[in-house]
């Protein structure tokens, strides 16, 4: 007690002088704007109040990220929201950028504003350019994959022809900004935002070292074409464009290519470079075979990918056991999206994972759907087959029913090197929505089944980890 005394009575003592040293002011601007651009936006403006070395400090931040979720206090409004993006640029005095980004649900009103943000960042040399006019409005579309095709039908029309004028980037328009490309750009993620294969074909042309280029939810896209040796495109996204009907891809440098939405026809050809692809698809033609019709697109490239993503959104998990699929001798990830019900056979989708037979990682994603009905079926064992190389098993969306069981109990008995096997319960749709606590007991009782049927059949050798 003594002893604390005395420390204390010594930091009395010299209170006033500690007190008085100011080290963040002995830091270099440099730092301190380091500092800076780990906060929001908002948080980084609101420093200038601090004294006159703080006033302009954070206009020399280089990344500027308008999402409005970020912000302190709530934007409720668009006209909100452009009179702040405004009024920060209208103090803002660097020359270079290196990220800017727009998030907040803006639409065809916002015009002026939008081009005028767009030539802001084009001027500044920005590297990572993205628009999220879509904010935090959920998507009414397939990521529910609970709509049957004639829903998905029925929103496309509605989408092409909605009442909601979706803002549309046309940069040779006589009222748009004056742009002359941008050598310094690299990624371009386009939410939300209207446009068509004339702008993408000038930014791909002005933009000579872009490399990623995503483009999701826009209504004005109708043909899409990526073409030309010279291209740094490494990296292509195209996702819920409503009314798209036709990609092509030819003569690329493409790595990797994703592609989610309704049936459409897809050319792809001499793409050697090409070694990820991730495709979801709405099912059209219920006669013809999907998997088959579709990875039949891709012949040229198939050979050659190490990671595939298929996204299957109306299930289909029946369909696979009747296709053939093509060997895909270099895979070593394999990512399947179903849709399972209790009724379904997962074990359906083994013959396309035995067309991979050097597989490494094999991840099941799985919407909730009927999951508190469980079946008293007898368990299947499926076809026997080695897989020699797969080491991590992944599975999220386990519910503990008998499809999903026999699936980890078949990989158990024919993956002689498996070494991880991951399970998830939660769902993997609905997040924290206003079911939350519904979900919360869905996964607990998923928890305690997966802990009751998997923990005493796997063996030893393998790790069982159950998030």
């Amino acid at each position: 007690m003594e002893k604390r005394v005395r420390l204390t009575a010594k930091c009395s003592k010299n209170k006033g002088k500690c007190a008085s040293k100011d080290y963040i002011s002995n830091l270099s601007s440099e730092t301190l704007v380091s500092i800076l651009s780990q906060l929001t936006l908002r948080e980084a403006v609101a420093t200038s109040i601090l004294g006159r070395r703080w006033r302009y400090l954070w206009t020399s931040i280089t990344i500027l990220d308008f999402d409005a979720t970020k912000a302190t206090d709530t934007i409720q409004s668009g006209p909100m929201y452009v009179k702040w993006v405004d009024c920060v640029l209208g103090q803002y005095e660097v020359s270079t950028i290196n990220e800017f980004r727009i998030s907040f649900d803006l639409d065809q009103n916002s015009t002026h504003a939008i081009n005028s943000w767009i030539e802001f960042a084009m001027t500044r040399e920005v590297q990572r350019l993205e628009m999220d006019l879509l904010g935090q409005r959920p998507y009414n579309t397939l990521s529910s994959r609970r709509c049957s095709s004639k829903c998905k039908r029925l929103w496309r029309s509605q989408s092409c022809g909605s009442s909601r004028e979706q803002f549309c980037l046309n940069l040779l328009g006589a009222r748009t900004p004056t742009f002359h490309g941008n050598k310094f750009l690299k990624d371009l993620y386009l939410k939300n935002v209207g446009i068509t294969q004339k702008v993408i074909k000038y930014f791909l042309a002005n933009c000579p070292k872009l490399e990623r280029l995503s483009v999701c939810g826009s209504r004005h896209l109708v043909k899409l074409s990526v073409s030309g040796s010279s291209l740094s495109l490494k990296h292509l996204e195209v996702v819920y464009c409503t009314c798209l009907k036709y990609v092509e891809i030819f003569d690329t440098s493409l790595v990797s290519f994703k592609y989610v939405g309704l049936d459409i026809d897809l050319f792809i050809e001499n793409v050697p470079l090409l070694v990820d692809l991730y495709i979801g698809v709405g099912k059209g033609n219920l006669d013809t075979p999907f998997l088959d019709d579709y990875l039949s697109q891709f012949s040229c490239c198939l050979s050659q990918l190490q990671v595939l993503t298929l996204e299957l959104i109306d299930g289909f998990v029946d369909d696979v056991y009747s296709e053939f699929f093509p060997p895909l001798n270099n895979l070593k990830k394999l990512v399947l999206e179903v849709g399972a019900w209790e009724e379904d056979d997962l074990l359906g989708l083994t013959p396309l994972i035995n067309a991979c037979p050097y597989l490494q990682i094999l991840e099941l994603k799985m919407p909730w759907m009927n999951v508190e009905d469980h079946d008293r079926r007898k368990m299947r064992r499926g076809i026997k087959c080695p897989h020699k190389y797969l080491k991590v098993l992944e599975i999220y969306g386990y519910a503990g029913r008998t499809c999903e069981f026999e699936f980890v109990m078949y990989f158990i008995r024919n993956a002689v090197a498996l070494e991880k096997i991951l399970i998830d319960p939660r769902d993997q749709i609905v997040k924290r929505t206003p079911f939350a606590s519904a979900n919360l007991k869905i996964e607990r009782t998923a928890r305690r089944l997966a802990k009751s049927q998997l923990e005493a059949k796997v063996p030893p050798s393998i790790q069982l980890v159950i998030l």
